[in-house]
């Protein structure tokens, strides 16, 4: 029988910016996608919300990231809400400046994701650049606080009108509707990579339950619990007769292979990873994953 994949149904939140901000990281004697973006919006009628900065090398650009995370500061009361777009040559490992200078993608990721967190998981980015997906391909995990919340980024070595038609008609719907996931279908997805944390920590956190909830990743984390239960009664342990040993580690066991895969340990184990990689929890996400655990013959863990 098939297994019934989870529809993702409730992953989805409102996202509020008030600010896009524009990197132009390209050369002089390029086509110059960044400040043709900024006038088409501008002629549109949406200039008033847009910022157009000039980044030339590497020190330029990293000011200007500290600028926006200073913008936070709560004595301010700025209320700030960006939507950032980098527009500069790119490859798989790296965003290049016109001076030639670089920014691993790792290091943006590190720099985005102190500004995300202030911004409790809300930033909005487009990385217009060649292999810009690989930004969010080399830093996604949930073992750590997501760089951002929304990315669109291409694939691959793209051309630059192909970034500037598809950025325009992006933002103009984004500008024009608010809606973020109306505006990034919008996109060819055969060009672009549309990233969305809520999206991505649902699905990486229910593969890695049915992983680990099951088989011998479920008796390695057993078997562990009771080498360490075992290690703190000490000598109690070792004056047990073989017999308590056997009928204590059969109990262990039994008891443990409940508990493990009970819906208050994967509750556990969802709040931790959640406020971890996003800062807060979904409650509806957590009861569609067990809810299609449950009930889905191949995915349940009874």
């Amino acid at each position: 029988m098939t297994e019934k994949k989870m529809q993702h149904t409730t992953f989805h939140k409102k996202l509020n910016f008030n600010k896009l901000i524009i990197l132009d990281c390209l050369p002089e004697n390029d086509y110059q996608t960044a400040k043709r973006l900024y006038e088409n919006l501008s002629d549109k009628g949406f200039g008033s919300g847009i910022c157009l900065l000039k980044v030339q090398d590497e020190k330029t650009f990293r000011d200007i990231l500290q600028d926006i995370r200073e913008m936070f500061n709560p004595e301010l009361n700025i209320g700030l809400q960006p939507i950032i777009h980098i527009e500069a040559h790119g490859n798989p490992l790296s965003m290049e400046l016109p001076d030639k200078s670089t920014i691993s993608w790792n290091d943006l990721a590190d720099d985005f994701r102190i500004i995300n967190k202030l911004m409790c998981n809300q930033l909005i980015t487009f990385i217009g650049t060649c292999h810009g997906y690989h930004f969010i391909y080399n830093n996604h995990t949930i073992k750590g606080f997501a760089p951002v919340c929304f990315c669109i980024a291409p694939l691959e070595a793209i051309p630059a009108g192909d970034i500037e038609n598809s950025a325009l008609t992006f933002y103009e719907s984004l500008l024009s509707t608010g809606d973020l996931t109306l505006s990034a279908n919008l996109l060819d997805s055969s060009k672009f990579y549309t990233y969305n944390s809520d999206y991505m920590f649902h699905r990486a956190f229910h593969e890695a339950t049915q992983k680990n909830h099951r088989g011998k990743t479920l008796r390695l984390r057993r078997e562990a619990l009771i080498t360490e239960a075992i290690k703190i009664m000490g000598e109690n342990w070792k004056k047990m007769s073989p017999k308590d040993k056997r009928d204590y580690l059969k109990n262990a066991r039994d008891l443990l292979d409940v508990s493990l895969k009970s819906k208050e340990s994967l509750r556990a184990e969802f709040e931790k990873f959640s406020i971890g990689y996003m800062g807060y929890i979904n409650e509806d996400v957590f009861e569609e994953i067990w809810k299609h655990m449950h009930h889905n013959k191949q995915g349940k863990i009874y």
